[in-house]
């Protein structure tokens, strides 16, 4: 008697299970050194464009957005509506003649730096031409300015800018 027909044995490849990929997400920042940069970097644009806009009065104040959020967006708009409600305008640029870093984190790319702001070559001026500023203003002011990394866009924003509370350290 014949053997029984069988149908051949094939054998597939083993077929390997897709598992997710890690998603480890690289720092935003490499080191302390290139956070420290890269703010100071954004804190000098902000400034820019900060000092262009309050020579003008606070006009198309909205463009202070590209650079800052939360309170520090608040606190410029705030300002520049009062310039322009009370006509005066920035004579000279605000500078900064020390930008340190306190802490940064290079996951996030959220940065804290003490700032010196200078005011020495500036004035605030009515519409004819009268220096508003108060008598005895300091020239220099200690900051401590927070910037917080947007992802999305891939910079850092100024996100606060608060007095030092602490000794001087202009």
């Amino acid at each position: 008697m014949a053997a029984p027909d069988s149908a051949p044995v094939t054998s597939a490849a083993p077929v390997a299970e897709a598992t997710a990929t890690p998603t480890d997400t690289p720092p935003v920042f490499a080191s302390n050194d290139e956070a420290l940069a890269a703010a100071e970097d954004a804190y000098s644009e902000y400034q820019v464009m900060s000092n262009k806009i309050a020579h003008e009065g606070g006009a198309e104040a909205q463009r202070i957005s590209e650079y800052t959020v939360g309170e520090v967006l608040e606190s410029e708009l705030a300002t520049y509506e009062r310039m322009s409600t009370d006509k005066i305008h920035l004579v000279g640029d605000l500078a900064f003649d020390s930008f340190t870093l306190q802490s940064a984190d290079l996951s996030s790319g959220d940065v804290i730096a003490y700032v010196c702001l200078d005011v020495t070559q500036t004035d605030v001026i009515d519409a004819a031409g009268a220096s508003v500023i108060p008598a005895g203003r300091p020239d220099r002011y200690p900051l401590q300015v927070s910037l917080l990394h947007d992802s999305s866009a891939n910079r850092l924003f100024v996100e606060k800018s608060d007095s030092w509370s602490g000794s001087n350290f202009c």
